[in-house]
């Protein structure tokens, strides 16, 4: 019925854990499949330690990378339905149980992920919660801008999921590009629930590649905004990736970025009113939402009250309390607030 994937490269510190919080799920009728992508460590021997009969090690003889790695663990799945978890995150142990029932109960829907809680390199608990957007048409708008999921909480049916395979030219942002690719022709969503708890820590590639990443996500993004009827100049594009950005890392923000930011979405909203590609109450949230982001980047820049008068007088920051919103809303902040798991 499900394989569980886990690719590790070098992570002996960490896997231990992931593969612990895997056999203590609720949910026990899966075969876990670790992608082991060249490791010198003990990676291996870690997980054979477990003697557990669900694990099935398969091995590259040289580091190939992430997108190799995960394809590798795609051919090798024999279920139904394929899980994802990285080797240093955590999964809840009700995670497999009510993805899987969820998706038995929605067909039509092909990947589910959830909410993420945050754990520090020795695996104490730190505050904070990522809480992704939840609906199919809120996700398709939100992942013009950044990703929508944690790949450590995604679930989907396995058929799909392997016609959708990873790009080697995507060596950071894979995740993101598959994601991309999904909901052009599919319906994807997200659990209000604490399933996954992800381990923050200096050697993870989103903190080491940050410029690869910036660059990838512009080669990424041109295809779908020029579809929307976006002028994808170079300039628009790279801007266009800052804005899921609350913090900038080796980049300076310019000067006009908080008015090129307004104009933009407005006319990404304008532009999808002509082609329809789009639910507009999607586009509207997802628009507020990385409005309110722009601002809050631009803040220290331009001033705290400069920042705030602009996302107000804003006609972008309607979108956040729209009745639409409202429902995101009130399903987000019990978790964010840490009443609700």
């Amino acid at each position: 019925m499900l394989s569980v994937i886990v690719p590790v490269y070098n992570r002996a510190s960490f896997l231990g854990d992931a593969l612990a919080s895997l056999f203590a799920q609720t949910h026990r009728d899966f075969e876990l499949i670790l992608v082991d992508d060249g490791s010198t460590d003990d990676s291996v021997a870690i997980a054979r330690a477990f003697g557990d009969p669900r694990l099935r090690v398969v091995s590259h003889e040289r580091n190939r990378g992430i997108p190799a790695a995960r394809n590798t663990g795609l051919a090798a799945a024999q279920r139904d339905y394929i899980a994802w978890l990285d080797s240093d995150d955590i999964a809840r142990a009700d995670r497999l149980a009510r993805q899987l029932a969820f998706l038995r109960a929605n067909p039509d829907i092909a990947l589910v992920g959830s909410c993420a809680g945050k754990i520090r390199k020795d695996g104490s608990k730190r505050r904070g919660t990522r809480v992704p957007p939840l609906a199919p048409c809120d996700i398709a708008a939100w992942l013009l801008f950044r990703s929508a999921f944690q790949q450590s909480s995604v679930m989907g049916r396995a058929d799909i999921l392997k016609a959708h395979p990873y790009r080697g030219e995507f060596d950071v942002c894979e995740d993101l590009d598959v994601f991309v690719r999904l909901a052009r022709n599919h319906r994807l969503a997200n659990l209000p629930a604490l399933l996954v708890d992800r381990r923050l820590h200096p050697d993870q590639t989103v903190r080491r590649r940050q410029a690869r990443i910036r660059e990838r996500k512009a080669l990424l993004y041109a295809a779908p905004l020029a579809e929307l009827g976006m002028d994808c100049t170079p300039d628009n594009l790279t801007r266009h990736t800052m804005l899921g950005k609350t913090k900038l890392e080796g980049v300076a923000l310019p000067a006009d970025q908080l008015d090129w930011a307004d104009g933009w979405l407005r006319t990404m909203q304008e532009r999808n009113r002509a082609t329809h590609r789009l639910d507009p109450q999607g586009l509207a949230l997802a628009a507020s939402w990385f409005w309110l982001l722009a601002c809050r980047t631009a803040a220290p820049s331009v001033g705290h009250g400069k920042a705030a008068r602009a996302f107000l007088t804003s006609p972008l920051s309607k979108g956040l309390f729209a009745p639409h919103a409202r429902d995101w809303l009130a399903q987000a902040l019990p978790l964010l607030a840490g009443l609700r798991r």
